[in-house]
């Protein structure tokens, strides 16, 4: 059974695809290639025997879709599973889809400086508040969502959030996962501003 994951080579969908391949999954990536950051993920993924991409317009039938935050409503999704990243504000909230709200991620490949994430309109930086309280890195997202496209869940919104912003278990909502930092944070942002000086002109 192929995984179609639209929007692949958004930063997020990126990591997504590569988790999935290391997985073993066969992967159907839909995405249009018209940036020069979509050339260069399309160049490191593309080669894999078990990644095949089509664009929006080729799709058919699917059985699960993975989409990362919103897609053109001129191409609906036909899928007997949808789990719908959203990233931001959804403006085309998928019908039958399980959404999953994300909070502040960061990681290799996405929209930064080297003081910050870049997020809609603004910089948050690496050492605010906001971030040391709410931001997840990508892999640990990753891992800790892709359960979903194999469970029965059926609630239509799960909210994710860091599990430092909880004192006490008995705080914890219905429908939501917690994600606890497998290594500080800042460790994890040391290692993504050296990627990110390192490969400075992709970003």
């Amino acid at each position: 059974m192929a995984i179609y994951v639209h929007n692949c080579f958004h930063w997020i969908g990126y990591h997504y695809v590569n988790y999935l391949l290391e997985k073993g999954k066969v992967i159907i990536g839909v995405d249009e290639i018209n940036s020069d950051k979509k050339e260069n993920l399309s160049m490191l993924i593309g080669r894999n025997s078990d990644f095949k991409l089509l664009t929006p317009k080729e799709v058919r039938d699917e059985e699960v879709a993975l989409v990362i935050g919103d897609i053109s409503p001129s191409y609906p999704i036909n899928a007997e599973k949808i789990l719908q990243i959203n990233v931001g504000v959804l403006k085309n909230k998928l019908q039958n889809a399980i959404v999953v709200n994300a909070p502040i991620l960061f990681g290799e490949w996405m929209d930064m400086t080297e003081n910050g994430v870049k997020l809609r309109n603004k910089i948050v930086p690496f050492d605010s508040e906001e971030f040391q309280a709410n931001a997840i890195y990508i892999q640990d997202f990753v891992k800790k969502t892709y359960p979903l496209l194999n469970s029965s869940h059926y609630s239509s919104d799960i909210m994710v959030s860091t599990k430092k912003i909880f004192l006490d278990d008995a705080v914890k909502l219905e429908n939501s996962i917690y994600i606890r930092d497998n290594i500080p944070i800042e460790e994890n942002v040391k290692k993504l501003i050296a990627h990110y000086r390192r490969y400075k002109h992709f970003y």
